[in-house]
């Protein structure tokens, strides 16, 4: 790793004595002969030993076991052997840079993160490291997760550091003259390298100085040309002074072309000084059609709760009038409104023409929880009916909030499960599995052989629920047919019900069965606590070639979707300031060579591509790991060029078009701008309700941007998010 100028003199000071000899150095090679013979195979036990003989040769042999490791789990352990010599005078220094170095590359986002969290609990020289790290060339990913540790133990001693990197950045321009002789000042001056300023880095820095600023200074940031920035300010300030703030923020939050983020604090701060006397203004500002969607819907939970009757009556006379945005507001806004007549026009809305004020009623009326027959039907019918499978899937959600318990709906709950629509079928088993009522048992049961995946992983929970030892059996039988991910979701949810450590040998779980299982008890969560590490442990210690961007694939089924919009043809930034790399498409067809490369030869994957429209590599399905496949499929990639606007909403919904993927990896480097759907908080809710009976695990990464649509999409799915500039 290549450390920051400024700190150079810093550790040299601090590693100058660990290059004196130490006594003992003889047991300390023993050990290490010992470990890199037996390599992961080596008792974790063994390391930490060594780490106690606390000499230079401990240190170093510590980091000649880890060159020998081949698993992610032995070569963490040899971190937190490392790790424990934080604080021996002469050999922390060498440990610790050895940590720092792993954090910023090693290409498993596993280690690195288990790195940087050992230096964050190192009581004497981790923050040190974390601020090497912090200023160093290294991923943005890393930095940002090294500054979250940091400023998690931040004190007033790290203000100078911080003050660094905040730097205050005025809105207005700086006169032109001062421009022209700043410029040329920098021309004439002997190049130094330095690490690209990080926004995010910035916007830390001043969360964790912002209490002890001066009021000068939360003056200055409040007109600092970063949303972000701003927003820790006006926070802050708010905090010190509510009554300016509040002057500040009446003036923000209706500006349409302020920061979105910016002007939803505005509001909350508004709503907390005014009251309900701000609900007129809040419900003036949604029915405008220039407001954003994520600031009308932010206005409309503000509005619900006031919870006042009179601005309730109102926002209640709005619903199912309007424009199809205002209507949405109404909906989102009286959903807490008790009244029987509202319950009877939400229904209506039920028939609107248009498709996601269908779903929003439907999901709204699940929510407020009549008991009107009527709206009962009228959710049936659109069940029955047919005609979207997604907004039937939501219709049968929120009728079974509304009918829970009731025989009747339960015995219509059993028919849905076996639906040709295959939300509406996995919907309805998991609301049966989680009654946690036996009756369900043979039906869950053949559905754990159904052909479509997502509706065995369904039906897995929900036997999963029942939490009886009759369910074991089965989840055995057909975990000996299934591969990849959902070979994993078996032998995990054996291991949560059992505390039995066989992993996927579907042999060994039989045996055991027949062994041991007459008069077993499922396992309690206290005793699945002490054997959970050792379950981890076990995955670790497999080793994986298959990655995308760091991102281990385990899936046997999956997708790639891959941005080749115009902007990718852009250069990816270098390690430094005014330093560029390869374009942006490059380093995506060669992470993607290497991910198809390094498949499972169980495994079926396909590729999409979007720009200003979709296309995909196999025109249906997926093909085999097959070397033949995997050459074609890496010419096509070669072949790929860059071109055109951002569709990503369309490329998502082809890829869950496939039924049988369970996994998808999406890569891309720019706001979407064209498709069925571009505003990002539109795009994040229907991915998340396509995915709620689906269960597909979704990473993404970002390029050259940092796009939070992706990160939302990854975090509700349960999966990674890193990006790359």
């Amino acid at each position: 790793m290549l450390f920051p100028s400024r700190l150079l003199v810093a550790f040299s000071l601090l590693t100058s004595a660990y290059l004196v000899p130490v006594a003992g150095a003889q047991d300390s090679k023993e050990l290490t002969a010992r470990i890199v013979a037996e390599r992961d195979e080596a008792p974790p036990e063994l390391l930490r030993e060594l780490a106690a003989k606390k000499d230079r040769a401990a240190a170093e042999g510590l980091i000649q076991a880890y060159g020998s490791m081949g698993s992610v789990f032995m070569r963490r352990e040899v971190l937190r052997a490392l790790a424990l010599l934080d604080g021996v005078p002469e050999v922390e220094n060498v440990a610790l840079e050895h940590i720092a170095n792993i954090a910023t590359e090693s290409p498993d986002l596993e280690l690195r993160d288990a790195a940087i969290q050992l230096l964050a609990d190192a009581a004497s020289l981790g923050k040190f490291y974390l601020q090497v790290i912090v200023e160093a060339p290294a991923d943005d990913d890393v930095r940002e997760h090294a500054m979250r540790r940091h400023v998690e133990r931040a004190d007033a001693s790290d203000d100078a550091w911080y003050r660094r990197l905040y730097e205050p950045q005025k809105a207005a321009e700086p006169d032109p003259r001062t421009k022209r002789r700043k410029e040329k000042e920098e021309e004439e001056a002997p190049k130094e390298l330095k690490v690209h300023r990080l926004a995010s880095l910035r916007r830390m820095a001043l969360g964790a100085l912002a209490p002890r600023l001066t009021e000068h200074e939360l003056q200055a940031a409040l007109d600092d040309r970063d949303g972000g920035v701003r927003r820790h300010a006006l926070a802050e300030f708010h905090r010190r002074d509510a009554k300016n703030a509040y002057r500040r923020a009446k003036d923000i939050y209706a500006k349409p072309e302020g920061n979105v983020e910016e002007r939803i604090l505005a509001a909350q701060i508004v709503a907390q000084e005014e009251g309900v006397r701000a609900a007129d203004g809040f419900i003036d500002l949604a029915q405008k059609f220039i407001t954003p969607g994520r600031m009308r819907l932010a206005l409309a939970d503000l509005v619900a709760g006031f919870n006042d009757d009179k601005v309730n009556s109102k926002v209640a006379r709005l619903v199912g009038k309007g424009k199809d945005y205002e209507q949405h507001f109404a909906l989102r806004a009286a959903r807490g409104y008790e009244d029987k007549g509202l319950d009877k026009r939400i229904a209506k809305m039920l028939d609107d023409k248009d498709r996601e004020l269908r779903m929003a009623a439907a999901e709204i009326l699940g929510e407020r929880g009549s008991k009107d027959s009527d709206v009962f039907e009228s959710l049936e019918k659109i069940i029955e009916r047919g005609k979207d499978e997604e907004v039937s899937t939501i219709a049968l959600v929120a009728l079974s909030k509304l009918r829970a318990g009731d025989p009747a709906w339960t015995a219509k709950l059993q028919g849905y499960a076996k639906s040709e629509d295959v939300t509406v079928r996995n919907a309805a088993l998991a609301h049966l599995g989680q009654t946690g009522d036996e009756a369900h048992l043979g039906l869950l049961k053949e559905s754990l052989a159904h052909e479509q995946w997502s509706t065995r992983l369904a039906a897995l929970k929900g036997l999963e629920r029942l939490r009886k030892p009759v369910v074991i059996p089965p989840i055995i039988e057909r975990m000996a047919k299934e591969t990849g991910r959902m070979e994993r979701e078996f032998a995990d949810t054996l291991f949560r019900l059992t505390a039995q450590s066989f992993r996927t040998n579907a042999q060994a779980w039989k045996s055991w069965w027949e062994k041991d299982g007459a008069g077993f008890q499922i396992v309690t969560e206290s005793k699945l606590a002490e054997v959970r590490e050792a379950q981890e442990e076990r995955r670790l210690r497999q080793v994986t070639t298959a990655a995308f961007f760091g991102i281990r694939i385990e899936s046997h089924r999956v997708i790639f979707i891959l941005d080749i919009s115009g902007s990718m043809s852009e250069l990816t930034r270098g390690k430094y300031e005014g330093q560029s790399g390869e374009t942006r498409m490059a380093v995506a067809q060669r992470e993607l060579k290497g991910a198809i490369d390094g498949l499972d030869p169980r495994a079926l994957f396909n590729i999409i591509t979007f720009s200003s429209g979709v296309e995909r590599w196999l025109d249906a399905g997926v093909a085999g790991s097959t070397g033949k496949s995997k050459d074609d499929a890496k010419l096509w990639i070669d072949r790929l060029g860059a071109g055109g606007a951002t569709n990503l909403y369309d490329s998502i919904q082809m890829a869950f078009d496939d039924d049988e993927v369970d996994t998808i990896f999406i890569l891309s480097d720019g706001e979407p701008n064209v498709g069925g759907q571009t505003d990002p908080h539109a795009i994040r809710e229907h991915v998340s309700r396509w995915n709620e009976h689906r269960g597909v695990m979704i990473h993404t990464v970002s390029v050259g941007l940092d796009l939070p649509v992706l990160e939302w999409i990854s975090t509700d799915a349960g999966g990674t998010h890193i990006k790359f500039y």
